[in-house]
């Protein structure tokens, strides 16, 4: 395999060579020749596997992540405001506005100022803007290796070696256009500077870092331990100021959504459906063995919320503790200093919740900071271990795990995590024997009495708020809507007799389905479908078709078969339609820049001979209209934020148009009438999560119907005007909703 040429290269080598590696030519002698065509052609070959399996499919196709930081950007340049960018369908409707060819599009779980390293190619067609991308990571790679190479005395082929060993990481981060070359250059570039005695510098480089992605902050415990408060001065300094730019470029909404409403489920692991095989963490490992989710894992080892809520902080406590014990309070000479730089971005690799394949190039930066260590020290043995499960972490092992593991397999369907446990421990026993002061001295001190109290507190403490936070969690299982084939999302119901309309996010893009008595259809019109609506006693539907421009159709609830018949357009340029209880009206939204405008269309009239109104704007200049209902009597509930405010309801008429606010309440959105008209339920936001909420229309008197942490969105009333359908992303990840019943009245 590559790592062993690689570790009979640098066997070969003298002593007197090991302490030479700065010198990077071809040396006269008969290994050393040998070694450098040895290098050569393992560079070559390396190099190859890059260009046809990375690079060449990344410079024809589009592929995801590109799109998602390239549609951001374009939405930024063009004035768009951001507040609903972690909102999965309203981004994929942009997507379809924008003409981007790829089947899903997301913004969730990215920081706002991620999509300013893509801003200036975004005025590019994506798939032009996408080549400009990859060459600004081909020249990062380049800088992030010369940097290496001024760093330590590998050399420059042995440090491209390492480099395109990363095969899986390197290939997965071009292929998908991801921001991670330029993390680790980021990570490099704040190793270099610290080590040249700029540690405020090096903090300010890593506050880029976070700004793009959230774990690089975690550096502020490494200056904290090394007692390095410039570092940590230029840490924190740096992202105050990054973040109150983003606030100056992306508007205070956008952020507080950030950070209360998102950024606390990928701390958590639970971004993207945490049961994903894909993430290679022992969060996604504990929560595939002991937590049940009828769709994403219906087959755990054992359902038993309470183990997962345990051994997960202990887990975390585990990395957390010792490492820090280990790295020491204070610096130490230059060499120590580059392997403990290379242990913690190792350390943060697999303390992370929920890394992917693209995460492990940074990697690299570890393994060439302990080879360099142990090469000039001759520690041979070591060197071969560690390249060896270098190697194995980024090798396609994929490969091979099972697709769908159950019970035991479960532990077979995460290699990566093994190969990575293997190689942290590897760096453990080297930062162990890094250090002169004995073992036995050590664990004797007071240090280590303090992190033993700081393990139990990191651990118990986590138990208590996994806890509290799993506590109603899985209540809702026993009332979710079977709908047959897994999604991953399934939201905006609506109900018509026995049927219940929603939304699914399908791998083709989003869809309409139908779900009647356990038998589902799934309506296909072409392109992305969302937000279908109706009324008690009609036989007709409404939805919203998206591709260049958004449009209402009707067509037939009796229509037999995949594709609907007799389609007709109702409006054009129009958006979430709703529907009065009379079939009346039509009320939907228009978007200018973003902004959503409140538009209504009169479909009959009650006077004999009269003429049906034109469509007409509703909603003024200022208010951002984002939901809409009808009451009994025709009149409109909406939500709508103004300026860059929270949402809140207000009443509208179609008659008059007038917009009327309700008292001051705290942010509502998704407002839905009872069909006899005595209830009004809504969702509110509390917290850091969306709560279901009922309103008696007479009395006015409220009461709350949910209150897990998790959001619960988007209900629908039944005919009998007790029993709501509503979406939750409870035990499932940010925004991935599942249908469910509550009943809401007695």
């Amino acid at each position: 395999m590559v790592f062993e040429v690689f570790w009979r290269v640098l066997k070969h080598r003298s002593n007197s060579v090991l302490a030479r590696f700065h010198q990077d030519g071809a040396a006269p002698g008969g290994h050393n020749r040998a070694s450098f065509w040895i290098e050569c052609l393992v560079l070559a070959g390396l190099v190859g596997v890059f260009l046809w399996r990375g690079f060449i499919p990344a410079w024809k196709s589009l592929n995801t992540d590109f799109p998602d930081y390239y549609l951001a950007a374009r939405l930024y340049r063009q004035g768009y405001p951001l507040e609903q960018i972690y909102d999965w369908t309203w981004t994929q409707r942009q997507k379809d506005h924008a003409g981007i060819p790829r089947k899903i599009v997301t913004f969730t779980l990215l920081t706002p100022f991620s999509l300013l390293p893509v801003s200036p190619f975004s005025q590019l067609p994506p798939l032009q803007a996408k080549h400009c991308w990859l060459v600004v990571n081909l020249a990062l790679l380049a800088l992030t290796g010369f940097l290496l190479d001024r760093m330590t005395r590998l050399g420059a082929r042995r440090i491209a070696i390492l480099a395109f060993l990363a095969m899986v990481p390197l290939r997965t981060n071009f292929l998908f256009g991801q921001e991670y070359v330029l993390l680790l250059f980021l990570f490099t570039f704040a190793a270099w500077s610290y080590l040249k005695d700029a540690p405020a510098t090096s903090g300010a480089i890593l506050a880029v870092a976070g700004a793009l992605k959230i774990y690089p902050c975690l550096f502020l415990f490494f200056y904290a331990r090394k007692r390095q408060w410039r570092g940590v001065i230029g840490l924190l300094a740096g992202s105050l100021a990054l973040w109150l730019l983003s606030i100056y470029l992306f508007g205070f909404e956008t952020i507080r959504t950030y950070f209360v409403e998102v950024l606390p489920w990928p701390l958590r692991g639970e971004g993207q459906d945490p049961y994903n095989i894909a993430w290679n963490s022992f969060t996604a490992l504990l929560h595939r063995l002991f937590v049940s989710e009828p769709e994403l894992n219906p087959h755990p080892l054992i359902h038993c919320p309470t183990a997962y809520a345990l051994l997960q902080p202990i887990c975390q406590a585990s990395l957390i503790v010792p490492f820090l014990w280990l790295i020491g309070a204070r610096r130490a000479e230059l060499a120590r200093e580059r392997l403990v730089w290379g242990s913690y971005v190792a350390f943060l690799l697999i303390l992370s919740t929920n890394p992917a394949t693209y995460d492990f190039i940074a990697l690299f930066l570890t393994a060439v900071l302990t080879l360099d260590y142990l090469a000039t020290l001759g520690r041979r043995r070591e060197m071969t271990l560690f390249i060896a499960l270098y190697a194995f972490v980024c090798f396609p092992i994929y490969y091979w795990t099972p697709k769908s593991p159950a019970g035991w397999q479960t532990f077979m369907a995460f290699p990566r995590l093994w190969g990575m446990t293997a190689l942290w421990i590897c760096l453990l026993w080297v930062l162990s024997r890094s250090r002169t002061d004995g073992v036995v001295s050590r664990l004797k001190s007071r240090e280590t009495a303090g992190f033993t109290l700081v393990f139990l507190a990191l651990a118990g403490v986590g138990f208590a708020l996994n806890l509290l936070r799993l506590r109603g969690q899985f209540n809702n299982y026993a009332t979710r809507l079977k709908d047959g084939p897994v999604s991953l999302l399934a939201t905006d119901p609506t109900v018509a007799g026995e049927k219940v309309l929603f939304t699914a996010m399908t791998a083709d893009g989003y869809a309409t389905e139908i779900l009647e008595q356990g038998s589902l259809t799934r309506l296909a019109f072409g392109s992305d479908a969302f937000h279908p609506t109706t009324a008690p006693g009609l036989d007709v539907a409404w939805v919203e078709l998206a591709s260049r421009r958004s449009r209402v159709v009707r067509f037939s609830l009796d229509t037999v078969g995949p594709i609907p018949e007799n389609v007709t357009v109702e409006a054009e340029d129009a958006e979430k339609p709703a529907v009065s209880p009379d079939g009346k009206w039509l009320a939907f939204i228009r978007q200018s820049k973003g902004q959503g405008r409140l538009w209504v269309k009169e479909l009959r009239t009650d006077m004999p001979g009269g003429k049906l109104q034109a469509a007409r704007q509703l909603s003024p200049p200022g208010l951002d209209v984002l939901d809409t209902a009808f009451d009994a009597a025709d009149r409109i509930v909406l939500s709508a934020r103004r300026g860059e405010g929270q949402p809140a309801l207000f009443t509208a008429t179609p008659y008059y148009g007038m917009i009327l606010p309700e008292e001051p309440a705290p942010p509502r959105r998704f407002p839905a009438f009872s069909p006899n008209g005595k209830w009004l339920a809504f969702s509110q936001l509390e917290g850091s999560n969306w709560q279901l909420w009922i309103r008696d229309v007479t009395t006015h008197e409220e009461h709350r119907l949910t209150g897990s942490d998790c959001n619960s969105v988007a209900p629908a009333w039944y005919s009998d005007s007790k029993t709501l359908v509503y979406a939750t992303d409870c035990a499932r990840g940010y925004g991935l909703t599942a249908l469910c019943r509550i009943r809401a009245v007695p």
